[in-house]
């Protein structure tokens, strides 16, 4: 299996590239020497990896470096000038960013989702 490979990427931009050369998965077969079912389970999002050989007959193909098909770390949240690194704290930040909600509600969400992942997270510890 190709390690820390973002495999939903990787079928994205295979089948964009597919896509624009026109070719059909039996062409893309041919060229990669790799089977059908395997070409469209990766192209759908439905392989939870990739064998090796295949991510390199694949970045080959696609002319990709290793590099690029890693998993993307997200930008960090900064709010008031300090990094938000704790789930509860994230989410109300985007809530908060919604436009269709108001204030009042976005609150009453946060609090709600705050509440909800705290009681979450001290289950887990007792359990």
């Amino acid at each position: 299996m190709a390690d820390g490979i973002d495999v939903a990427r990787l079928g994205r931009l295979v089948r964009k590239k597919r896509e624009e050369d026109d070719l059909s998965l039996r062409d893309l077969a041919k060229i990669t020497k790799m089977k059908i079912p395997t070409l469209s389970r990766i192209e759908r999002g439905a392989s939870k990896d990739v064998a090796t050989a295949s991510f390199l007959a694949l970045s080959e193909w696609l002319g990709e470096d290793l590099e690029e098909l890693r998993p993307q770390k997200p930008k960090p949240i900064v709010r008031k000038k300090k990094v938000v690194e704790h789930t509860p704290d994230i989410v109300e930040v985007y809530l908060r960013a919604d436009k269709n909600l108001d204030r009042q509600t976005a609150e009453a969400l946060s609090h709600l989702f705050r509440n909800a992942y705290d009681n979450y997270m001290k289950s887990l510890k007792k359990g």
